[in-house]
Parts: structure tokens; C-alpha cells; sequence
């Protein structure tokens, strides 16, 4: 039997306590009292207290004074006390007076949570008003002087003064406006190297102009793989403090992506061509080549094609300045702009005045002769009321021919210039239209041999009557094998990516693939050739995303795919991101940094709203 046993049955027995000593309990530990959570009662309201905090173990908030007390004080002898001790001249007060107190301290949470609630719809009203200004291109003042005057009119006018008021909380003012787009642009600019880094290989296209404040800027655009597909985004827009030679542009676009990417992942750079861009030993491209090994770099389809049309017979290029004069003489004089303007309207013309010819633009020198032949009329009576000796030339049925085919032309080679432009391009795709266009180009040259002029409709509609000589056939034939030469030396055949690259476009047409492709490679080729599964995901997908499904089985193939689909056939984004710029940065607007307004209005991400909106407190407009 225990000690323990005995010590109680003697216990039991004589009534007394055991003499032995009961076993040591460890010094360390101490019985703890058992918890107990007093609980909230109605009638704590007559001592002025009302519950707050957790249900279960309530903490007495007094309502006059606002001091918490812990849960250990919620019985009446310690709420009374509090009552005598801090506000004695209140403890007779009845019961009616601390009811009201309770229903005015309730009605103030209900109004701290409606003017939190409001200020954080106020403050996200905020952010998507900025938002649309930048994508608009106006000025940040927009936003003060005539957005939240409209909006103010227009729910006074439809919803009332309460909505007034809680409109006229957002915060619009241009310091404000400012800071949010910062507040975008950062957050775009994230979201877009996120998904760069998850499938790392992506392509660029660089350009450099300058804005109205001849302040120096690289545009850099990229094309990356996200969510089984190709997307293109603004990299960036980066100042150029000084000069812009081939060393600025690259330590400009290195310190940049040098930070925040991995050039390792670069398969493709393309530009405009120019000296800077792709100099053979310090250009650009060859610097970007010397960090990126795999990179190669591509010469704007479209800017290819403006070169292979410049050149002309010295016929053909005389009338071309001929016109370029009648334009300038009429341009360049208000008053000769306004008289002529009325004699268009006196002979009933459609248009009314004439288009500037600049260089620089793609479409100009076509849509400038179209306009001019037009006019020819007009032009005709003007020049001779002025004696000009250029009236001449519209009343010489061969010079009117020679300009009737320089319109067509050049309207031809606008056509084919707008569909080398767009977003999404592939070089697939626009070498299917210049190898169109150099086959137009030598039908067009045989059927002029025979005299056959309806392919080019102005001229034929003026030629109904009279028949060409063969001195003009042979200027216009001429000149078509000078466009076709042209057009052979910028886009030669031999190189034609359509030849060796065609399996990309088409796996399943059963043709040799590159002579550089590796074992592996051709193998894996055969086997999608040869997949009846792969075939019909192939006519239901995208190109692009055709080949990313099939990356994870087909992991050399796919990659050499993608990597020909990734990059940039034209720099057209970077012309699209410098008219941008033009109508951004005005001559009001000379001062204004240019970048963050840039990305949030050419980025097409979608800011993370709820994002932006945690990371500010919200305060409302004053």
C-alpha cells in the first residue's frame, strides 16, 4: 500500500492530519487560478459604461470620458467607482442621459467607417482619373480645371448635391495626378519584368528621336512569352543627357537592362538602319552583340522598303520637285494659301488645299502627288494668274501622264507600307507581302511592255483618249525594274526566311528543315510532322501559342521556333511611341518628364488597382 493510501485512511480514522509530510510539489510551478470572463449587463449603462472588444471576454469603455477598463473591472462596485471618481457631478444623472450618449457615440462609428469607406473609393477615383489622362495625353491640370468641374455639374444635374459632395472628395490636382501615374508607371513597369522572368527569352526593338525640347530619347520595346502567347510592351523610355552616338544608346539601354533583365535571354535587337544603330565595329547592334551572344539584329521591314522606292529616273525625279515647288510656293505664303483656297471653292473641288511632302513621313510623298493631281485645275489657273512658269506643266499632257503615274505608283507603294505596319507582326508575314509586291512589280513591268497601263487607275482613266508613245512606256517600264532591283537588294531572295523557316509556320507540310539543326532537333520535327493530336491543336491556336503548348515534349524544336516568332520584323511601335511623345510633350508641357507618362499610356497592362490602393492612406480632397 502507498504512503499515500495510509496517510488518508489514518486521516479518515483519528480525525487528525497525517504526521508524514505529502510529497514536494516543484518550486518552478504555481497553481494557476482559474480564468473567468465577466460578461456585459444592460444595467452597466446607468454607471455610464457600455462593452467593447470581444464578445467573449468584453472590456467596459466608459462613454463620457472614453478610458477602457479590463475586463476584471465589469461589475457594478468598480464601474460606480470610476463614476464617483472621474466624473462625480454625473453619478445622478438618469438613465435617459447616458442612452443618448450610447446613440451619439454609435452614430460617430457610423460616420468614421461611411468617411473611411468614401475615402477609399475616393482614393481608387483617384487613380483611375489619372489613369485616363495619361492615356488621353493631356495636361495634369486636366484634371482641377475641367474634370472635376464637369463631373460636379453633371451629378448635380442627375443625382444631387450628396453626390456633389462625395465627388468633390477625390483628390485631382496636377501634384496629385502626378504622383499617381508615378504610382502606375511603377507598378507596370513590375508587373511587366515579372513576366519577362518567367519565360526569360525576349526580343527589341530600339529607336532615338528627339522632342519638342531637343531632349534626346531611346524608345525600347519588348516582345516576351506570357500565358502561351506572344505580347509586346514598352521596355522603356530613356533620356539621353548628351550625345547620341552608338556609346550613349548602349550604356543608356545596358545600364537599364543590365539591372532589371538578363541580356543572355536577348535572341533579337531591330532598328531603323541607321548609322548609329548598326555600325559594323561600334554600332549598337554590335555592342549589344558582344554581351548577348545569341542576339542578332534586324533592319526595319518598313524603313527597307522606304529606301528601295526613293530611287528614280532623273525624268520621273524632276516632276516629283516640279510638284514639290508648286506645294511650297502655296504653302509657304498665307495669303497665296487663302487665295487659292477660295479658288477651289469657286470651282467646286472636293478638297481645297494642298498636302506638305515631308521626308520623314511614310506616307507623304503619295498622298501629296495624289492631292496635286487632284487640283491640277486649280493649280493650273492659279499659277497662270501669278505667271509662274510651273503652270506649264499642267497643261503638258506628258508631264500630267508622268505625274498621273508617279500618283499610282507611290499610292501602290503606300499600300504596301501600311500593310507592313501594325502590331503583332511576324517576319513571316511581311515577307509574304514584299515577295508579293516583287512579283506585282515584274508583271506589272511586262504588261507595260505591251502597253497595258489598267493596273495603275489614274493613269489609265487620262490615257483613255490618247495613246502613250513608246518613249513613255520605256520611262515607266524603266522604272519598274529599278523598284524590282531595288526591292531584290533590300529584301534579297537568298535570304528570304520563308526558304529554311517555313516549318515553323507549318510543321505538318513535311519539309527539310535548317541545315544547322541539330539531330535532336530533326527528330523532334518529324515526330510533330507526324502527330494527328498535334495537327488539330495547330489549326485551333495561334502560331505562336502552338509552340509553347508543345514546349514541355518538344523542348529543342519549340525553342528555335519561338525564338524566330519573338522578334520585331519593323520598329513601328517606336514610331507609334514617338508620335506619342509629340502630342505629349508640348510646348506648354516643354518641362514634363516624359517617361512615366509614356508607359502608363502605351502599356496595355492593367495597374493593379486594390495593389496601388493598400499601399496609400486615404485622405480625402480639401
Amino acid at each position: 500500500m502507498s504512503k499515500k493510501q495510509t496517510s488518508l485512511e489514518s486521516f479518515f480514522a483519528t480525525g487528525k492530519r497525517p504526521t508524514e509530510e505529502p510529497e514536494e510539489e516543484p518550486t518552478t510551478s504555481k497553481k494557476k487560478k482559474a480564468s473567468f470572463n465577466r460578461q456585459y449587463q444592460e444595467s452597466y449603462l446607468k454607471y455610464g459604461f457600455i462593452a467593447t472588444g470581444d464578445s467573449h471576454a468584453p472590456s467596459p469603455l466608459c462613454i463620457v470620458c472614453g478610458d477602457k477598463l479590463a475586463n476584471e473591472a465589469m461589475k457594478p462596485s468598480k464601474l460606480l467607482r470610476h463614476m464617483e471618481t472621474k466624473h462625480p457631478g454625473l453619478k445622478d444623472k438618469p438613465l435617459e442621459f447616458f442612452e443618448r450618449k450610447k446613440r451619439e457615440q454609435e452614430g460617430q462609428k457610423q460616420l468614421l467607417r461611411a468617411t473611411t469607406s468614401t475615402n477609399a473609393s475616393a482614393l481608387r477615383a483617384s487613380y483611375l482619373v489619372a489613369n485616363c489622362i495619361a492615356k488621353a495625353k493631356k495636361p495634369f491640370t486636366i484634371g482641377e480645371e475641367l474634370i472635376m468641374p464637369a463631373a460636379k455639374d453633371i451629378c448635380r444635374e442627375l443625382l444631387g448635391e450628396a453626390a456633389v459632395k462625395k465627388v468633390a472628395q477625390v483628390p485631382l490636382s496636377a501634384s496629385t495626378v502626378t504622383k499617381r501615374i508615378e504610382d502606375i508607371a511603377e507598378d507596370t513597369e513590375a508587373q511587366l519584368l515579372e513576366r519577362i522572368k518567367k519565360l526569360p527569352w525576349y526580343a527589341i526593338q530600339v529607336d532615338e528621336s528627339t522632342d519638342i525640347d531637343n531632349k534626346a530619347i531611346l524608345l525600347v520595346y519588348v516582345r516576351y512569352l506570357y500565358q502561351e502567347d506572344v505580347h509586346e510592351d514598352m521596355l522603356c523610355a530613356l533620356l539621353l543627357p548628351t550625345n547620341t552616338t552608338a556609346a550613349e544608346l548602349f550604356k543608356s539601354l545596358n545600364d537599364y537592362i543590365s539591372g532589371k533583365l538578363n541580356w543572355s535571354f536577348c535572341v533579337r535587337v531591330c532598328t531603323d538602319g541607321d548609322a548609329a544603330m548598326t555600325g559594323r565595329l561600334s554600332g549598337l547592334t554590335t555592342r549589344i552583340k558582344e554581351v548577348a551572344p545569341e542576339c542578332e539584329s534586324t533592319h526595319c521591314f518598313i524603313h527597307r522598303e522606304m529606301l528601295a522606292s526613293q530611287k528614280m529616273s532623273p525624268e520621273l525625279h524632276s516632276v516629283l520637285n516640279d510638284v514639290i515647288k508648286v506645294i511650297n510656293l502655296i504653302k509657304a505664303h498665307a495669303l497665296n494659301s487663302r487665295l487659292f483656297e477660295q479658288l477651289c471653292e469657286e470651282m467646286d473641288a472636293e478638297h481645297k488645299r494642298l498636302l506638305l511632302h515631308t521626308e520623314i513621313r511614310w506616307l507623304s510623298r503619295g498622298k501629296s502627288l495624289a492631292r496635286v493631281f487632284e487640283l491640277r485645275e486649280p493649280l493650273q489657273r492659279f499659277l497662270s494668274e501669278k505667271n509662274s512658269p510651273l503652270a506649264a506643266h499642267f497643261s503638258d499632257k506628258e508631264q500630267v501622264a508622268k505625274l498621273a503615274y508617279l500618283c499610282d505608283i507611290f499610292n501602290l507603294l503606300n499600300e504596301l507600307n501600311l500593310l507592313l505596319q501594325g502590331k503583332m507582326t511576324t517576319v513571316f508575314k511581311l515577307a509574304d507581302k514584299v515577295a508579293a509586291f516583287k512579283a506585282k512589280l515584274e508583271l506589272w513591268g511586262r504588261r507595260v511592255d505591251r502597253r497595258i497601263f489598267d493596273m495603275f487607275q489614274t493613269l489609265a482613266g487620262i490615257l483613255e483618249d490618247t495613246s502613250p508613245g513608246p518613249a513613255f512606256s520605256r520611262l515607266v517600264c524603266n522604272h519598274l525594274s529599278l523598284l524590282l532591283q531595288e526591292f531584290e537588294h533590300y529584301f534579297p531572295t537568298t535570304k528570304d526566311p520563308r526558304i529554311a523557316k517555313e516549318w515553323i509556320r507549318d510543321p505538318f507540310v513535311n519539309k527539310p528543315g535548317e541545315s544547322s539543326m541539330s539531330v535532336q532537333q530533326e527528330d523532334q520535327l518529324l515526330e510533330i510532322a507526324n502527330d494527328g493530336d498535334l495537327k488539330r491543336t495547330f489549326e485551333t491556336t495561334t502560331l505562336p501559342m502552338f509552340w509553347v503548348k508543345i514546349k514541355p515534349e518538344y523542348p529543342d524544336i519549340a525553342t528555335r521556333a519561338l525564338k524566330t516568332l519573338l522578334p520585331f520584323p519593323t520598329s513601328y511601335l517606336c514610331e507609334v511611341g514617338f508620335s506619342a511623345v509629340i502630342a505629349t510633350k508640348t510646348k506648354l508641357r516643354s518641362r514634363l518628364d516624359i517617361r512615366n507618362t509614356l508607359r502608363v499610356s502605351l502599356s496595355p497592362i492593367t495597374p493593379r488597382w486594390d495593389h496601388l490602393i493598400a499601399e496609400k492612406q486615404a485622405q480625402g480632397s480639401h
